[in-house]
């Protein structure tokens, strides 16, 4: 049984007993290719599942193959039958991988498979997912991969074991979309459907009542990644059979039309529904073919990368056009069909045949191979071995998306764009028709974009004064401070809009003179009134004609207007009543008080009324004036010295004032001397508004530094900056009220820049009704900050527009020169001119100056006229130099012998 098993084994991978060398060169015959070393290395006889979990994406499992040659021959002993977990770290040195934790299985079964799955990942039921391994014996056992890891294997974390096929298990899949189903498939001819809902408790389905693999081995199944309900499945016979499982029978089965027979593994496109890629073991025509269900009488697409048999396959779920397979020649072989045939993009040597391949889920580039052989498990990279003429990137490398970020609010976005799909199915057989690209504007600041487009409304319209109304209206009326201070600041752009600021305040004269008409009873003047004129008799006179036009009433409307007339007349009798009532207590108390005084019985013979008499009979008004004070007669004081002249008057007034010490006549003093700025020195800042009203009603060109008195009162001595700053506002006076809020503001609904956005709307409100032109550092810095804001949020005429209302700022130069050169065109239409240059332009262009040309050396040669060397300066005893002290012809002193 030993032989036959290794003899067996030989015939699997028939190269695995030549040498290292003569091997290599065998499986490179006819093809140059370098042998590479693996990533990562470990030494283990084992089929291998990589963890389904995002959170370890360098974990795998490694079951103890049952393929291996101590599995044939000792496999009833179980004594190295395992289930490790390995990782790895790519950044550390080394080849070797770490065993994070190993357990041995139930009875020291092999694995025959294995695969890891989602289930109970969502939930964190099982945070790293469930681990399937079909056993010897046909038995299927499922672990808690994380309480054995978290227990470093203490923890044997089976969860469920049973005997679901008459044979080896040759192979488990999870479902890639429903984590609580799995398909197996045996030697028994048998394909399994297993709910493990209830992992504790599985149910078994079989997907069809017949079985078209009756008789033959199943070697391998596979779910479509697309449609839930779609499984195929392989045999030994070169039989695939598909299956929907909601019909609970065979789809179509097909077979290769060269017949070959041994089926060894099968993958569906990750992406097209209807295709899928079978490949044979066969070493004498090895073969991978693509299928297509639509037509599946022979396959559309076929390739043979591997000399001899083909022991797997793996379609990489990130790039759809690249395919993994390993065979007998001892090659692992990436294909791609991006040009819609078959090329070998990436192709690596082993030094022995690997028995399976598969791509690592969360690292697209890097797959595991698993030689049953020389017992390793190997981790390789196909971006270590590309082949030169295969220009392909893979999909992974690209950028199905991307975004960057420009001045003033702009994003420009690109991407591949898909024609719309009626079904999920159609939308995954789509690939990407065209690509696009946006401009799009991305305010950095979306709450305060919608309020600044609205301003900005305002502003070009031109219709500020009606913001204000609008702004009076939202903050609750004039009755409320915010109301009041816009209404205030909208009264501003009117001629005659000091007139309206009493009635602001609360002193409405309409109302007013009906209350005084309330009390006197009738319209306030009619007492003081002079007698009419016959032109008026004459008008009062003549009779009212009567009005008979107007619209005809039916029945309803008439017995309406009855009952309301009713009421009204009801309603007007008790008012009229009220007011006879008032009028007859008033006329009470002025006839109790006259009574009291009796000014008719006065006694003008005797006392100081007899001198007040005197005096007034002799001329002298002074004196009877001051006699009529003295005595208390007030009245009497005042009608004598109005008789007297501008001097007496004003005089009498004054005293009369100075001895009732009342401050409502002190006020009213002032008002009559025109002394405005003593009525608001010593005014009472409790009754402010009442001062203010005042001086709006008669103070004449006053008015603005009047309310800055009052303004800088209320601030320093009562501390009321609210109150200032209406004061502040009546006065024109800009800097001091920007200054104010500028201190006062705070954050709105959680924003600074909503806050600072409120500010900016006031000031320049504020600075449009006052027509305030001068530099201001506050206002300037508080305008260009918001400016910033709203060009970054894509508003750059809004923000062009604010800064248009300073001055030559060069704090805000830079900003102005950004935008209008982001938007040029549009800048054009609202600036007469482009703004100034923020910087100071530098030519920093380099001009070449040949250096000054030096004296030559022996320009001329000795003997020849003006022979010598020039230049240099001259030494004693050279020729041509006075005084040498050496001897030559023809130079002067030169001694003869």
């Amino acid at each position: 049984f030993a032989s036959r098993a290794l003899e067996g084994t030989r015939s699997a991978c028939p190269a695995a007993h030549i040498e290292p060398r003569l091997r290599v060169a065998a499986s490179s015959r006819g093809r140059q290719v370098v042998m590479a070393q693996p990533l990562k290395q470990c030494q283990r006889t084992a089929t291998v599942a990589w963890c389904a979990s995002e959170a370890q994406p360098t974990l795998m499992a490694l079951g103890s193959s049952a393929s291996s040659a101590a599995g044939a021959i000792g496999g009833a002993s179980g004594s190295d039958a395992t289930l490790d977990f390995v990782s790895f770290d790519l950044g550390r040195g080394g080849m070797d991988m770490d065993v994070r934790a190993s357990i041995r299985t139930e009875g020291g079964r092999r694995f025959s498979s294995i695969s890891w799955g989602t289930m109970g990942i969502d939930t964190g039921m099982y945070p790293y997912g469930l681990v399937a391994g079909g056993l010897q014996d046909g038995v299927l056992s499922l672990w808690n991969p994380h309480a054995i890891l978290n227990s470093n294997g203490q923890d044997a974390g089976l969860i469920h074991s049973r005997q679901i096929h008459q044979g080896n298990v040759n192979c488990v899949e999870f479902h890639p979309l429903k984590s609580n189903l799995m398909a197996t498939c045996g030697s028994d001819s048998e394909v399994n459907i297993l709910n493990i809902e209830k992992p504790t408790e599985t149910d078994l389905y079989k997907p069809s009542t017949t079985n078209k693999h009756q008789g033959s081995e199943v070697l391998a199944c596979a779910w479509n990644r697309i449609v839930p309900h779609i499984l195929c499945s392989c045999s030994n016979t070169g039989t695939t059979v598909v299956w929907d499982l909601k019909q609970k029978k065979e789809v179509i089965s097909f077979q290769d039309p060269a017949n070959r027979l041994r089926c060894s593994s099968v993958a569906w496109h990750p992406e097209v529904p209807t295709q899928l890629i079978v490949c044979y073991d066969d070493d004498r025509q090895s073969s991978m073919q693509m299928w297509d269900l639509r037509n599946c009488q022979y396959p559309f697409k076929e390739t043979a990368p591997h000399s001899k048999g083909v022991l797997g396959v793996a379609w990489n779920q990130m790039d759809p056009n690249l395919i993994l397979s390993c065979g007998k020649d001892n090659r692992l072989i990436c294909s791609s069909i991006a040009t819609g045939s078959p090329e070998t993009w990436c192709e690596i040597a082993s030094q022995q045949c690997s028995s399976e391949v598969k791509w690592a889920p969360h690292k697209p580039s890097l797959f595991s191979t698993a030689s049953y052989m020389n017992g390793s498990v190997s981790i390789y990279s196909v971006q270590s071995q590309q082949n030169a003429g295969v220009k392909y990137c893979p999909r992974w490398y690209r950028k199905p998306c991307g975004a960057t970020f420009g001045f003033g609010g702009k994003m420009l976005s690109f991407g591949a764009k898909k024609v719309a799909a009626a079904t999920p199915a159609e939308a995954a057989k789509m690939t990407p028709t065209s690509s696009f690209c946006h401009s799009l504007v991305v305010p950095s600041e979306p709450d305060i974009v919608p309020t600044a487009d609205m301003f900005e409304h305002w502003i070009a319209e031109r219709k500020l004064q009606q913001y204000c109304h609008d702004k009076t209206r939202t903050s609750g009326g004039a009755n409320s401070y915010e109301g009041l201070m816009w209404e205030l600041m909208g009264s501003q752009f009117e001629d005659d809009g000091r007139t309206r600021v009493p009635a602001l305040l609360g002193f409405d004269q309409d109302r007013i003179v009906q209350e005084a008409e309330r009390f006197l009873g009738q319209k306030p003047g009619s007492t003081l009134i002079g007698p009419q004129t016959p032109e008026e008799e004459q008008i009062s006179a003549q009779p009212v004609a009567a009005s008979f036009g107007g619209p005809a009433l039916d029945l309803t409307q008439a017995e309406n207007f009855f009952e309301e007339l009713s009421a009204t007349t009801e309603q007007k009798a008790r008012e009229e009543l009220e007011k006879e009532e008032e009028r007859q207590k008033a006329e009470a108390a002025g006839l109790q008080a006259m009574a009291t005084s009796d000014p008719k019985h006065t006694d003008w013979s005797v006392g100081p009324e007899s001198l007040i008499k005197q005096s007034l009979l002799v001329g002298n008004l002074t004196a009877a004036v001051e006699c009529c004070f003295k005595s208390g007669r007030m009245a009497e004081a005042l009608l004598l010295a109005s008789g007297g002249g501008t001097t007496l008057w004003t005089r009498a007034r004054d005293e009369y004032l100075r001895l009732q010490g009342d401050s409502f006549l002190s006020t009213v003093g002032n008002i009559m001397t025109n002394d405005f700025q003593k009525l608001v020195a010593n005014a009472n800042l409790t009754n402010w508004m009442e001062t203010l009203a005042i001086i709006a009603t008669y103070s004449g060109n006053e008015y603005q530094s009047l309310c800055e008195q009052l303004a800088e009162r209320l601030e320093n001595e009562k501390f009321d900056i609210r109150s200032a700053v209406i004061c502040y506002i009546c006065a024109k006076n800009f800097p001091k009220t920007v200054q104010i809020w500028a201190n006062t503001h705070v954050a709105s609904q959680g924003s600074q820049k909503v806050a600072l956005q409120e500010l900016v709307e006031k000031m320049a409100v504020l600075q449009d009704a006052t027509k305030f032109n001068q530099a201001d550092a506050l206002f300037n810095a508080k305008l260009t900050k918001y400016a910033e804001i709203l060009a970054n949020s894509g508003r750059l005429t809004a923000a062009m527009r604010y800064l248009c209302l300073l001055a030559d700022d060069p704090n805000s130069a830079v900003l102005r020169d950004r935008i209008f050169h982001s938007a040029p065109s549009q800048m054009s239409q609202m600036l007469r001119a482009a703004p100034r240059f923020p910087f100071q332009t530098s030519d920093v262009r380099i001009t070449y100056q040949p250096p000054p040309q030096q004296p030559a050396y022996n320009q001329a040669m000795p003997g020849m006229p003006g022979g010598g060397m020039a230049a240099q300066p001259k030494m004693p005893g050279m020729p041509g130099m006075p005084g040498a002290g050496m001897h030559g012809a023809g130079m002067p002193g030169a001694g003869a012998p």
